[in-house]
């Protein structure tokens, strides 16, 4: 099965289906969307008080790509990468990371660069285009959906490539506080966000 879809308490399958190179699981409910919307809130703090491209006192920033020249991949978003003390504020991040260190990353006893990125796709047209990475040590990429479709957006979603199928997120009701774990070196694209 290209997808499988488990319960945040199912630790045991998660590790088969890893072991498995399952290409896309995702984790229903790994938090409560309430921390979701902090999230958002914060990243709204971050662009009113933070430079552009300049790492705030915090450690926080924040990027705008419109199409920026001397890339391989064409894209439209906003970038938040979190700083340690917001991190350490809220526990669930804590979780995430320990996750991702316990049961994801290859490279279990060597010390491990990590950031916790926010990527925010505007309305209008924000996008990213397919692409891929080198699979380890990462493994599998995270991404902790934030929002909801149909109720914060009405267009764009997360596809994946495998072996020439189409993985479209959208057919698997994925909600504010799921996580979706890819083999990450699987193309991966973020469609147009509600560009009308």
């Amino acid at each position: 099965m290209l997808v499988n879809t488990i319960q945040k308490n199912q630790i045991n399958l998660l590790k088969k289906k890893i072991n498995k190179n399952t290409p896309v699981i995702i984790v229903k409910n790994f938090i409560k969307p309430v921390y979701c919307k902090k999230i958002i809130k914060y990243c709204e703090i971050i662009a009113k008080n933070t430079p552009h491209r300049k790492l705030s006192k915090n450690k926080d920033f924040y990027s705008l790509d419109v199409l920026p020249s001397n890339v391989k991949t064409d894209r439209i978003f906003r970038t938040f990468v979190l700083g340690n003390k917001i991190q350490n504020k809220y526990k669930f991040i804590t979780q995430i990371k320990k996750f991702q260190k316990e049961y994801i990353l290859k490279l279990k006893n060597k010390k491990i660069f990590s950031k916790v990125q926010v990527m925010h796709y505007p309305v209008g047209g924000g996008f990213f285009a397919e692409h891929k990475h080198q699979r380890l040590p990462t493994n599998y990429g995270i991404i902790l959906t934030l929002s909801k479709k149909g109720k914060d957006f009405k267009t764009g979603v997360t596809n994946f490539r495998y072996k020439n199928k189409k993985i479209n997120i959208d057919n698997y009701d994925v909600f504010a506080g799921d996580i979706i774990l890819f083999r990450y070196d699987l193309y991966h694209s973020i469609s147009l966000c509600d560009l009308k």
